[in-house]
Formats: C-alpha cells, structure tokens, sequence
C-alpha cells in the first residue's frame, strides 16, 4: 500500500509533498475566515475553513470580539469535529485556559506562557505521554497586548518535507521511540506530570503528526550523532521556511485553529491594569480537525 511516510517508497512520498507544496503556493495562500456566529459556524464558513485547514493545517478566524468566551469557543470546537479536550495545569473544568500575564503569588508566573516573555518554537503538549498527544488546539483573543505578542506559525508537513529533502537520515532520526524526552515536573516533591519520551514525527491514523520544543532546558534529546545532525537541520528550518511561515498578531475577536502547528511568540508589554492585560483563551484537543460536510 503507497505510503508517503516510508522512507523507502519516494514516489508516494513525492506525490504528497508535490500536493503540499502547492498548497502553500500563489494567490490561495490565505489562512483568514470569517465567520458570524463563532458558536455556529454555517455550512459555507465550515466549507472554507476545511479548505485552510487542508492546505495549511491552520486557519485564522476572526469574529465580533464580544463573542469571545468559553462557551462559544468550545461550541466551536465541536462544531470542527473537536471533542476531546486535553486536560492541562491551570485549565478550567472544561479544559479552558486563560491565558494572561501572572504576577505576585500566582504559580502561573512559574510558566513562561502566562509571562511576557517570548516563547521559542515548539508544539502544544510535547511533554503529554505518547497515548495522549495534543493534535489540535484553539487559540482566541479577547484583548491583545499593549505592544507584542506575534506568532509566527509552521505547517509541521513543511518542516518534515524541508527535512526529508535535507537527508532522510534526519527522519529516521527523529522518529525514534526515545528520541526527545521531557523530565518530570515535580514541585515540593509531588510529581504534577510523570517523564514523558517519545518520537518528533510519528504517524497516527494516517496523519503525520509532530512533538517538539526548541527549549534548551527540560529537553533532553537522545545522545546520537543522527540525531545530533537532525536537531541541527531543525534549527535552521526555521529560517529556511520563512517563506512558508505565517506572521500574526492576534487581535480581539481573532483566533487561530490549527492540527498542532510548530509556533512561537514574541514577547509583549502589556498596558496598565487588569482591564489592558493581554488575555486569550485556549483549548487543547486530543482529536484532530474533522469538519463533515453539511448539505
């Protein structure tokens, strides 16, 4: 059977780069959807976000910011064939983050997320155990930063394909059972999450799927000169692929769905007071996008 993810079967893997990279390619390269209602999108604004999310594993979405809320956000998951949230530190009863600046005592401030600090390239959940791996997330603004804050985003196909090309070598390194593991968080002597290791690129249900963190610490990559070379190769991807990496800052009533795109963040000021905290509001998903057709 053709499968693109063999590194001994070129001619199914060239087909599917070929349809990927013409995804990427010319005037369809627009990620933005619109829609009305974010708690119920309609069959053509469904149509159209299973168009971006095809080619870009991503879309952007913009709606009226007062529609910004958890309950809207999660109707909106689901209504993208998004059902089961992943659970994490600091998420609500129903898996919501509220993602904003934490001073004083607030553990969260412990967390470079919930800082103004710029976060490096990597992949949600990286340190989840291989049986619960993050393959979608959403991502909503209710109120950007006073300044900062951008996202740069990466199809996770086109960091495979740019290294697939490079070397094969680099693949069969990265996909390794053992090759990125994730120490346990323990604080005070209770264990919050247990080690996590796993493989880079890994293919489940048919879909190539990527677990990554270019952190120096807690990152502990298998001790191998392929591997060595690999996580080189990683590191200049993101320069390579810049033409291929979207730019934006979210602004209210923007979010972003994605089947666990690579991504980053600048770093960001804030404005004065609670009211101009730069807050977004964030679920995680074990399940990947599905939109089913509607007639």
């Amino acid at each position: 059977m053709p499968d693109p993810f063999d590194l001994d079967d070129y001619e199914s893997y060239r087909i599917w780069r070929d349809r990927i990279l013409e995804f990427h390619a010319g005037e369809r390269r627009d990620p933005r959807v619109e829609l009305r209602r974010l708690a119920s999108p309609t069959a053509a604004e469904l149509a159209e976000l299973a168009g971006r999310i095809a080619a870009f594993n991503l879309a952007i979405v913009a709606v009226a910011p007062e529609q910004i809320v958890p309950a809207a956000i999660l109707a909106f998951g689901r209504a993208i064939g998004l059902d089961t949230a992943d659970s994490n530190l600091f998420a609500d009863a129903d898996a919501v983050s509220r993602i904003s600046s934490a001073g004083g005592q607030d553990k969260r401030g412990e967390y470079i997320p919930y800082t103004p600090r710029p976060l490096s390239w990597h992949t949600d959940g990286y340190y989840n155990s291989d049986a619960n791996q993050v393959r979608a997330w959403t991502l909503f603004c209710e109120r950007p930063a006073r300044t900062g804050g951008e996202n740069h985003l990466l199809d996770h196909r086109i960091a495979y394909i740019a290294l697939r090309d490079a070397s094969p070598d680099h693949i069969a390194a990265l996909s390794h059972p053992r090759t990125l593991s994730i120490p346990a968080n323990v604080d005070r002597g209770a264990v919050i999450r247990p080690e996590s290791a796993g493989p880079v690129f890994s293919v489940r249900d048919g879909h190539l799927h990527m677990r990554y963190s270019a952190r120096g610490r807690h990152a502990i990559w298998r001790e191998t000169d392929d591997t060595r070379a690999a996580r080189a190769a990683i590191d200049r991807l993101f320069s390579d692929c810049h033409g291929y990496t979207f730019t934006h800052r979210l602004q209210a009533g923007e979010g972003v769905v994605s089947n666990n795109v690579l991504h980053d963040r600048s770093g960001f000021e804030d404005g004065v007071g609670a009211r101009e905290k730069r807050t977004l509001y964030r679920v995680r998903y074990l399940d990947r996008i599905r939109i089913a057709a509607r007639g």
